[in-house]
This record gives structure tokens, sequence and C-alpha cells, in this order.
């Protein structure tokens, strides 16, 4: 059964449309089948349908379980406790500020309605359902862990808005196969055209969550004891290990459980753990990109034992 990729960057009330998009993976690369905007909750159910013989995969940019009146959910309690450090927060979503929007909160009801055709929170299944966050997603995979300024707001510009989204536009272009909405001319597009457009360029966000968090290092949050809400992890990390000798070494790498087992049990591990096993995770740092962590593993391997060990205890 082959896998499809369905990103919703769903809007809140009735007025707006919501960016919708479908991909299938190639070659560590995602192609588009198709990217639109939809309107209602039907249109959007009758286009997942369409997928009904495929192992489906829904990412949504709004919240599936809203257990609570007032206040911030739990997992956007964790989430902001989590990301403080990147400055990167979520909105708090409850049924006093949704039922504003629509009498039936949307994203809810989408999810009940998946619910009743097989889509679970659950990676295993084969119709899969969860929420996303396009701002996160673009921090930690692409944006050096920081928000990229592309929403309207205060103080930002058409000019500002339009040229962070060409920078979006180019993060997307290396998760993407060609496509004709990657090429798009924005400088005729102004108001809700422009809009729109952003609306679909965070459909694509989703769809690159979804993708990512199924085979890669990602973050789960829970709603009523089931995985809800899932967000990437930064790709690359930097990280000491404390060997049998007491000794430390420092190496970089995607996959901290993968790496630390080749270091412990197979013949892929370095060289200088092979003789000095079996080894501990005792730190790592997020990095931006291959040559971050290259850049910040060279600065741990010059430090002296001593400032090692105050950066190892410091994270404690």
């Amino acid at each position: 059964m082959n896998n499809v990729y369905i990103g919703i960057d769903l809007a809140w009330g009735e007025k707006n449309p919501s960016g919708f998009c479908v991909a299938t993976s190639s070659k560590n690369k995602l192609k588009i089948l198709d990217v639109k905007l939809l309107h209602s909750i039907d249109e959007i159910i009758d286009e997942i349908l369409k997928y009904k013989d495929f192992k489906v995969h829904v990412g949504v940019d709004a919240p599936l379980v809203v257990p609570n009146e007032n206040g911030n959910r739990d997992i956007e309690k964790e989430f902001n406790k989590d990301f403080a450090k990147y400055k990167i927060s979520m909105l708090p979503a409850n049924k006093k500020i949704l039922t504003k929007y629509s009498p039936k909160i949307r994203s809810v009801g989408l999810y009940e309605r998946l619910s009743a055709l097989g889509f679970k929170r659950d990676y295993k299944s084969d119709k899969v359902i969860f929420e996303v966050y396009t701002h996160s997603t673009i921090a930690m995979l692409w944006n050096n862990h920081e928000i990229l300024p592309y929403k309207r707001k205060k103080g930002r510009d058409t000019t500002f808005i339009k040229e962070q989204l060409e920078v979006y536009k180019k993060y997307l272009s290396k998760e993407f196969f060609s496509h004709k909405i990657l090429k798009e001319d924005l400088s005729s597009l102004k108001g809700k055209k422009l809009k729109d457009y952003e609306d679909m360029l965070d459909a694509l966000t989703c769809t690159c969550s979804i993708h990512y968090c199924k085979d890669n290092e990602a973050k789960f949050y829970q709603v009523d004891g089931a995985d809800t809400f899932v967000t990437p992890k930064a790709k690359w990390k930097v990280y000491v290990l404390k060997c049998a000798d007491d000794t430390l070494y420092t190496g970089v790498t995607t996959d901290l459980e993968r790496r630390l087992d080749e270091h412990n049990n197979s013949k892929k591990g370095a060289k200088y753990t092979k003789v000095r096993r079996p080894v501990e995770l005792v730190y790592y740092e997020n990095c931006a990109d291959r040559v971050d962590a290259s850049r910040r593993e060279y600065e741990i391997k010059q430090l002296s034992r001593k400032e090692k060990l105050e950066l190892i205890n410091d994270s404690l």
C-alpha cells in the first residue's frame, strides 16, 4: 500500500479558505499531487477520500481535541515550556475562543468525522492523523531554530512579508520536487491573493511535518492519554559520550539513539569508542544544520575536560 501525505492549514472559521496539499515521497523528497484552497469540511473530507486506497497520513495545523473551556490545553503549556528557549509558543486553544469562529469547532468536527472513517492518532495505523504546527516545523527543520516572520503582524508591511515568503519558498523547494506553486511570482500578489498563497505554503509545511515525523526524531504531546500533536526535533545534534575509561568523546549525528547503539555495538562506531565500550550519552545540543553542528563540535573539543564537565553539569 502506497503512502500519501496530506497537509491541511485549517481555517478556524467558515469565511476563510483552508490550504490543502497532497504529496507522495520519493528519494527523500516529496512530490506534490495536489495543492489548493478548500472551504467546507465536506470538501476537505471528499478530497481525502480520493486517496482511500492509500495509506494516508494527515497533518492538520489546528487543534483536533479541545477538552478545556478556557485557557491553554496541557499540550500547549508543555510545548511552550519546551520551545521557550527558541521563543516559539502556541496560542491557547479552548472552547470559549474557538466557538467564536464557528459554533461547532471546525477542527474538532474534522477530526471526529475522520475518526469515524478509521483515522487514528497513531503512526502504526493505515489512516493517520495528528496536529502539526508550521512555526515549529519551519524553525526546527530549516530556519536555525527561529520563527520565520512571514505572518501578517503590526510593523510588517507587504514588502517585508513577500521577502519572508520568498525565503519560505526556498526552504520548501529543498523538500519538494519542482512545482508551479514554488515558482509563483509574488510581485503581483497582494491582499487576499497573498494570504491565499501563504495558506497553501503552510499546507505544504503541514505535509512536510507529518511526513518527517513519521521516520525521524519528533516530539509527541498527548491529550486524553493519546498522542495528539507532533512536531519535529532538530535534525543535527552535537553530543558528548562518557566512555568506560571515564574519558569524553564528542561527535555529531542526526539520530542520537542510532548513533549511541553504533558506538556501543557496531563496527560503525568511532575508532576511539570501539576500545572504550560501553559509552554513555551525557550531553547533546540541537544544531541548525551539519555546518552548525560541526562548528559546535569543534568548539566543544577545544574545551578542557573541566570545562566539558561544567557544560554537562549545567545541562542537568
